[in-house]
């Protein structure tokens, strides 16, 4: 299927789902979220077209958790769908196909950034800018899935992810679109010629609330309480294990794969268990999930040589977190354009 937006070539089986489905969906990051690779530069994308499958490095534990994605809870495997948005050029989806096989990751499709049309045409400028191109994406993937479907998304915090995810549910739920989000974008820095194709495009969207969670692998120095102010539904993650943890709570992992993914993270990238443990105590105080559910999975993560032994707590320890439990929730209200240009400023970002 081919995007209202010229270039972008959508997975078919986004359009092939049944009309009346109304599971989740999960759209993931590829570069910094899945693989360890930097397509930001020339350098970088030189060095990541000629790496060989198997020498391109994963993040720790995000292959683990999107096979438990895709398998679901259940007793047999959903296949629940799974599609990828990546700024790496089509050129290199041979490569990328070889090592999601190497890995196991079973998927639906990958929409890829023509960054070798940018580089042939000396617009080296284009290679970094990713709000137009992932939000365009988005949108033209939301177009070809049914109406009722639930929107899970992966990202990380060093190509504006979060801002794109926000801005994403925001143009779906018809609080921006038009004149007003070609501002927003070039107020952003889109180039014009894509900020012109994207607000074009948000005129034409079925209008709908899908956005259920996003989760932001936090690469950079940037600072948790930052994301807050994006939207109730982002949510930043130190590692795939705080991310799974929140997945489990939802009904959308299994027990196993919450293990697998903790295993990984110890055996193959020495992970401390001390430190895993902090990090874990600190996603439920976020409230990414929430304290009960560290406590029901510790004593699990203890026997898989994870964590440290479980520890009683406290009567009241946890009492607000467990008061402010308010997850997977998204307040979709309408605001003005100042009001957005100054959510998704970088104030407060570092």
């Amino acid at each position: 299927m081919t995007s209202k937006i010229d270039n972008l070539k959508i997975p078919p089986r986004a359009e092939k789902l049944p009309r009346d489905y109304e599971g989740y969906v999960f759209i993931s990051d590829i570069d910094k979220t899945y693989l360890a690779t930097h397509i930001d530069s020339l350098g970088g994308l030189l060095k990541a077209a000629f790496e060989t499958p198997e020498r391109k490095l994963n993040v720790p534990g995000v292959s683990l958790l999107l096979r438990a994605v895709r398998r679901g809870a259940g007793i047999e495997s959903a296949a629940n769908p799974l599609f990828f948005v990546s700024a790496s050029p089509p050129q290199m989806e041979r490569k990328i196909l070889s090592k999601m096989e190497l890995d196991g990751v079973e998927h639906d499709g990958i929409i890829f950034k023509n960054q070798l049309d940018h580089v042939r045409k000396g617009k080296f400028k284009k290679l970094r800018e990713q709000i137009g191109y992932k939000l365009g994406a988005l949108l033209s993937i939301w177009c070809a899935l049914p109406s009722k479907s639930k929107i899970v998304l992966l990202g990380d915090d060093s190509e504006s992810d979060a801002l794109v995810f926000s801005l994403f549910a925001e143009v779906v739920a018809k609080n921006i679109e038009g004149k007003n989000l070609y501002d927003l974008l070039r107020h952003l820095h889109v180039f014009r010629e894509e900020a012109l194709k994207v607000a074009w495009l948000s005129r034409n969207v079925p209008a709908g609330r899908p956005v259920q969670a996003a989760f932001i692998k936090l690469e950079t120095v940037s600072s948790p309480n930052y994301y807050g102010r994006l939207g109730s539904f982002i949510y930043p993650t130190e590692n795939a294990l705080q991310a799974a943890f929140a997945l489990f709570e939802q009904g959308l992992i299994r027990e196993q794969a919450v293990r697998s993914i903790g295993r990984d993270l110890v055996l193959h990238y020495d992970f401390d268990a001390t430190k895993l443990l902090h990090s874990l105590e600190a996603g439920a105080r976020r409230g990414v999930y929430g304290l009960d559910t560290l406590d029901r999975l510790w004593p699990l993560l203890y026997e898989a040589q994870v964590l440290p032994a479980p520890q009683k707590r406290e009567q009241n320890e946890g009492a607000l977190t467990r008061l402010n439990a308010r997850r997977w929730t998204y307040d979709a209200l309408k605001t003005n354009l100042s009001e957005l240009k100054l959510r998704y400023s970088d104030e407060g970002r570092y």
